[in-house]
């Protein structure tokens, strides 16, 4: 359609001026399309269902439903899962692995018994026999005991000297020394044997010990303060005994 020329006429260029009654409309804006529906939480939604559903044993129906839900605006489904949701079935794990070990053999417990205690210790006096046989623990004051314990062996090797004398106890190597006291009375061996306690002083065959030189040779380092008849030198220890002999 033309329009009809306004009041100014055209200008040189042969082009109508601008002006109000010379304007185009502007075309027509297209119709914006409408949103796009979310589905999502719908879907979301009808998934969970699904699985509940699975626990009961109504899976193939609630799939069924899922179908028919999950369809566009446009009627065409939408992709979904074409069978009912796996359900998680328990499993047994293996049995453990074992390993045969041999273990050796536990050793038998010893059986052997502690060894007994000495029958005297280092330091005591002993009573002893004529012959030599041990009769127990005594003192050193002279009243009963006539050897002094130097050393205790229960291997029973040789005494430190082995000179010294000795008896075997309990399975003890006892080591001795004479151990002598003034003025109480002993009976001395005819020849070797062993030193006794006197069962009566200035009995026959007794002697009486009036005094004591360690080291001594003889008997000129005897007392003079009292009188004595006759002295004794004994080795392993070295001592000169002068006693008054009965």
């Amino acid at each position: 359609m033309t329009l009809p020329p306004t009041s100014d006429g055209p200008d040189d260029q042969g082009v109508a001026p601008p002006g109000p009654g010379n304007a185009a409309p502007p075309p027509p804006l297209p119709p914006a399309p409408p949103p796009p529906k979310n589905n999502g939480p719908l879907i979301i939604g009808v998934i969970a269902g699904v699985l509940a559903l699975c626990l009961l044993g109504t899976c193939v129906v609630a799939a069924g439903a899922l179908v028919v839900a999950n369809r566009g605006d446009d009627g065409r489904p939408v992709a979904v899962a074409d069978g009912p949701a796996p359900v998680p079935s328990p499993t047994t794990p293996p049995p453990p692995t074992t390993w045969e070990t041999s273990a050796p053999p536990e050793a038998p417990p010893t059986t052997e018994a502690a060894p007994p205690p000495p029958p005297a210790k280092i330091g005591q006096c002993i009573v002893v026999s004529e012959y030599g046989d041990f009769l127990g623990v005594g003192n050193c004051n002279g009243t009963r005991g006539t050897y002094r314990v130097v050393s205790v062996d229960r291997d029973q090797g040789a005494c430190a000297d082995p000179k010294s004398a000795y008896i075997g106890e309990g399975g003890y190597r006892l080591c001795l020394e004479r151990h002598l006291v003034r003025n109480y009375c002993y009976k001395f061996p005819k020849g070797n044997g062993w030193i006794v306690g006197a069962s009566k002083c200035k009995a026959k065959g007794t002697v009486h010990i009036i005094d004591i030189v360690p080291g001594a040779a003889n008997g000129r380092n005897c007392t003079r303060d009292y009188r004595w008849n006759r002295w004794y030198r004994f080795t392993h220890p070295t001592v000169v005994y002068c006693v008054m002999q009965y």
